[in-house]
């Protein structure tokens, strides 16, 4: 009977572990072969950095094991040894001179932080790879120093996981442009506090208060500055415009045409890089209308970023 149970319970979690391994497996394959091999040299790369770094905390902890029962420390899980005891050793023996010698402490304190930052940065660049490459605003998962054990080998399957979860069965495509119309629409939305609604005019479309100025430049050079933050707002503008537009993800103030951001000219229309999209114009109240090549692609532009539909922040 209990082998039966036994039995029955191997069996179970042998089907969990092929499950997993399956999902993994799945992952894998949504990434490209390009995706893998800059993960691998990550991980390559980091590995032989954690090695260096387990090489010499051994060598530390290996000393500071000398001093185990007159200093009465132990370990935390992330490896460091417990309490300030290097900095606090007292003799009273006057034949010592224990307070002199080199204690390996602080040095092993240094290589778990090391250790920490290795592995958090392995974290950011493969969550930051996928997220430049395909446009993606996958957040970084917090390595927490307190868990993180000395010697442990993170593998990039694991954030890889991470990404493919955040895209929730989309493609990194869909996932990208869905990122980008949210942002766009948060920008923009208006609410009793903010800006109003953006307007569809024939060949334009008009967005109130995006930008804001310097009052600084402003009195002391007479010219329009934007001010701190506000080139964000024109950033998300702009990508908003050249994906509405033209079907372009990842593009930025670079869409306007010799703009420099120290120095806004108000008395006419920029020249946009885009076909569909030709000029942009800024005003004094902060307000911002870009220019099409036609109402149609006006339209079509206010359409596709979700503007015909858009609700009040609440």
């Amino acid at each position: 009977m209990q082998e039966s149970l036994n039995e029955k319970i191997s069996g179970v979690g042998q089907d969990l572990i092929s499950g997993i391994l399956k999902i993994q497996v799945r992952n894998e394959e949504m990434i490209t072969a390009q995706d893998r091999a800059y993960c691998l040299s990550q991980q390559d790369n980091l590995y032989r950095t954690l090695d260096q770094i387990g090489y010499w905390y051994s060598i530390f902890r290996k000393e500071a094991e000398k001093y185990r029962d007159e200093l009465n420390f132990d370990y935390l899980d992330s490896g460091k040894p417990t309490g300030q005891c290097d900095r606090y050793v007292r003799s009273d023996d006057k034949m010592s001179y224990i307070q002199h010698e080199f204690l390996p402490f602080d040095s092993m304190d240094e290589l778990v932080d090391k250790n920490l930052h290795a592995v958090r940065q392995f974290a950011y660049r493969i969550i930051n790879y996928f997220n430049n490459t395909y446009h993606l605003s996958v957040p970084v998962p917090d390595i927490d120093g307190n868990t993180l054990k000395m010697g442990e080998r993170p593998v990039y399957s694991t954030y890889v996981d991470m990404v493919i979860s955040h895209l929730g069965g989309r493609t990194f495509r869909d996932t990208a442009e869905e990122e980008l119309v949210r942002r766009f629409q948060k920008m923009i939305r208006p609410s009793r506090w903010s800006r109003a609604r953006p307007e569809l005019k024939k060949d334009r479309i008009v967005f109130q208060n995006i930008v804001g100025w310097s009052d600084i430049t402003l009195e002391y050079r007479g010219v329009y500055s934007l001010s701190y933050g506000y080139d964000t707002n024109l950033s998300v503008l702009c990508e908003g415009i050249a994906f509405g537009a033209e079907d372009f993800l990842n593009c930025g103030i670079g869409i306007i045409s010799r703009f420099d951001s120290h120095d806004v000219r108000l008395s006419g229309w920029y020249d946009l890089t885009t076909d569909n999209a030709t000029h942009m114009r800024f005003y004094k109240n902060g307000r911002v209308d870009v220019k099409f090549k036609d109402a149609a692609a006006a339209e079509s532009c206010y359409r596709r970023l979700g503007l015909d539909n858009m609700t009040d922040e609440e």
